[in-house]
């Protein structure tokens, strides 16, 4: 069955072919049939492969070739792996998507027509770029999956495009990720030139052959990428703002796709990173810190969606922890049972949320216990879960298996888990304080009628994997190559101990609101928790300004000039009056000696640099060329076509710049287009 795994992303792609495409209107109903039909499909390919794997077919790995690329060097092998990794990662990628868009077809079904067809079209390419993360066996198309779900978490955290706020926090997303993206991006190019194979499993058998001193700033390059996509510390500034897209967005970002694309790629490269101790040291460090961080803030949050944001960069914090300490199939346990239960409780408070008149502040849930009891028992049930009841939940399987990995993993071990467990005990305060406060009862206890099968089937689903996943920890470490490592009974109590006094501690924040207030106002002040404003005051901010010097030395320019030939008594159409032009105004926004500086040649440098300065020197080299040697020719025909030529090039440059918009959506959309134009080429040189 190996040979159906190409297959897998297919209908996902497909679905947004057909949605954003497709030049014919398509009705409500036919747009959710094939939203919700496209993510079901690929969950529905991938059983027979799946279950294929029980009888140990794919523990070895196989590698399905999709196309090859001749360069005349070498052959680029677009392929996928079918391994424990790829069938642990894609059967929850998978399983969870198609839950969460099923989810989608009633929470979105009263978007406008036009809204609804592009969240679907997105959600159905974001769901396709993921699947390829997963199943890649080699660099170039994990990148261009990688590169997809960036893009698409961009246009879904932006959806509701007419909020700023909203805009501003898919921007700060995609900035944020493109700059960790380029440290991947330079980590694979260097481990491509050590191995000179595109294909990962020959980049990890030639490990052994790259020199110490280059091999840890390729892992550390590609670690620093991956924590970018998982928003880990320094990155992590960009999770919480990414709240502003609609629900099923945060559930399936926040559970199975990009935010856990980073886990995915450091299990998938762990050889390379055993290989760079000093690097393992590193990420596992940034991973406890993020873990004990994010924890610590979400128990000040009054936001549920920002507290679940928090939640999920602590608990990939808890995976990137074990991953630095060399158990990576903990890890992936972790991560599978942390997707069922993140995403069940996205989705609860969602309709927990639509119960309380759309607000997501902790305080508008009170009462809905009454409202929306449904939905207020599986957000407990995925709360229990999160905060790792013992015994009777998932989370704690999964959560044990971390802390014995950290137990065990040297002399550094006890007070690495003593920070774990303390992140544990926040976790469950956190947790328990949202599910105290939706309990308790309010004064207005009318439902609106909302739900259905569409929202009870995910929910109901969910629930059971977050009780009785847990079985499953043991059988998923073994299936991926780990072993689950066995502590003493004393941390083992104490473990089982912390969710306990996280719940009690909840409680306790709860009946006594202002003692929380103290704790977030002394917390506000904390250097650590103003990472995002030193991060605008030294980087953004600056940046700002230098792009706007830059961005308006050319109009500054243009102004000038005009302002010069209206002193020569040439008349300029719009150019304000000399009196504004002399003393400056706030309708020009011009200092007094604006124009003396102009026009006296004080901007030269300022000028090179901006605009387009490849441009600038095209356009020179042509005048040059016309005034130096086409000029001897005037005034015969031969003159006046090169004449023509030249001027015709400098029109088409001048209309070929107006491309560089600035804006990121259009870059988006050419360097999609290329990426399209590139595969179209490798297709077809496959077939020689």
């Amino acid at each position: 069955m190996a040979h159906l795994l190409p297959f897998v992303p297919v209908p996902a792609l497909l679905g947004f072919i057909v949605l954003s495409l497709l030049p014919i209107v398509l009705p409500r109903a036919a747009v959710i049939a094939l939203g919700v039909g496209a993510a079901v499909l690929p969950a529905l390919l991938f059983v027979p492969v799946a279950l294929s794997c029980l009888d140990g077919a794919c523990v070895a790995g196989a590698v399905v070739p999709i196309l090859s690329i001749d360069t005349g060097i070498f052959v680029a092998q677009i392929a996928m792996s079918l391994d424990p990794l790829s069938m642990v990662t894609g059967g929850t990628v998978a399983g969870v998507a198609a839950l969460v868009l099923i989810y989608s077809a009633a929470y979105m079904a009263s978007e406008p027509l036009p809204d609804l067809r592009r969240f679907f079209a997105v959600m159905n390419l974001f769901l396709a770029g993921m699947l390829a993360v997963v199943f890649a066996a080699d660099v170039i198309l994990l990148f261009l999956g990688w590169e997809t779900i960036g893009l698409c978490s961009f246009m879904l955290i932006a959806f509701y495009d007419r909020l700023p706020k909203a805009v501003s926090a898919g921007r700060k997303a995609l900035i944020t990720t493109r700059i960790a993206d380029s440290l991947l991006l330079a980590g694979l190019m260097m481990l491509f030139l050590s191995a000179g194979t595109t294909r990962l499993d020959g980049m990890l058998a030639a490990v052994p052959n790259i020199d110490p001193w280059r091999l840890a700033p390729i892992a550390g390059l590609i670690a620093l990428g991956a924590l970018g996509k998982s928003a880990q510390i320094p990155f992590h500034t960009w999770l919480p703002s990414a709240m502003a897209g609609p629900t099923p967005v945060s559930a399936l970002l926040h559970s199975a796709t990009m935010v856990a694309a980073g886990v995915i790629l450091l299990a998938r490269l762990a050889p390379l990173f055993a290989a760079a101790p000093e690097i393992s040291a590193m990420v596992a460090m940034l991973g406890i810190a993020t873990a004990a961080l994010g924890a610590l803030v979400a128990v000040i949050q009054t936001d549920v969606k920002k507290l679940l944001a928090f939640s999920t960069m602590s608990q990939i914090g808890f995976m990137v922890l074990a991953l630095g300490l060399g158990a990576p199939a903990v890890a992936l346990a972790h991560f599978a049972i942390h997707a069922a239960f993140k995403s069940l409780l996205f989705l609860s408070a969602g309709v927990m949320s639509h119960a309380s008149g759309g607000s997501t502040a902790i305080e508008a849930l009170r009462g809905a216990r009454y409202r929306q009891p449904w939905a207020f028992w599986t957000f407990a049930i995925g709360a229990a879960s999160l905060a790792g009841l013992p015994v009777i939940t998932a989370g704690w399987y999964s959560k044990e298996a971390v802390l014995a990995a950290v137990w065990s993993s040297g002399p550094w071990g006890v007070p690495l888990w003593l920070l774990a467990a303390t992140a544990a005990m926040l976790t469950a305060a956190y947790a328990f304080r949202v599910v105290f406060v939706a309990g308790s009862q309010s004064a207005d206890l009318a439902a609106p009628p909302w739900g259905g099968a569409a929202v009870m089937i995910p929910l109901v689903v969910l629930t059971v994997v977050a009780v009785v996943g847990g079985l499953s920890v043991g059988t998923l470490i073994g299936f991926t190559g780990g072993t689950l490592d066995h502590i003493p009974l004393l941390p083992t109590l104490l473990g089982a101990a912390a969710p306990i006094l996280g719940v009690l501690l909840a409680r306790q924040l709860v009946r006594h609101p202002r003692e929380l207030e103290q704790v977030a106002r002394r917390l506000r002040h904390v250097r650590a928790f103003r990472v995002e404003v030193l991060y605008y005051y030294y980087f953004v901010r600056r940046f700002r300004r230098v792009a706007s010097v830059l961005g308006n030395a050319e109009g500054t320019e243009a102004f000038a000039r005009a302002a010069e030939l209206r002193r020569e008594g040439v008349e300029v159409p719009g150019l304000p009056s000399d009196d504004l032009l002399a003393r400056g105004s706030a309708t020009v926004a011009l200092p007094a000696d604006f124009i003396t500086r102009a026009t006296e040649g004080q901007t030269p440098v300022v000028r090179l640099v901006s605009g387009d300065p490849v441009g600038r020197l095209v356009v020179a080299a042509a005048r040059l060329f016309v005034s130096g040697f086409v000029a001897r020719f005037r005034p015969d025909v031969l003159d006046r076509g090169w004449m023509g030529f030249a001027g015709g090039f400098g029109l088409a440059w001048a209309q070929a710049r107006r491309l560089q918009t600035g804006r990121v959506r259009d870059h988006s959309f050419w360097i999609a287009l290329g990426c399209a134009a590139l595969l179209l080429f490798a297709w077809g040189t496959s077939w020689r």
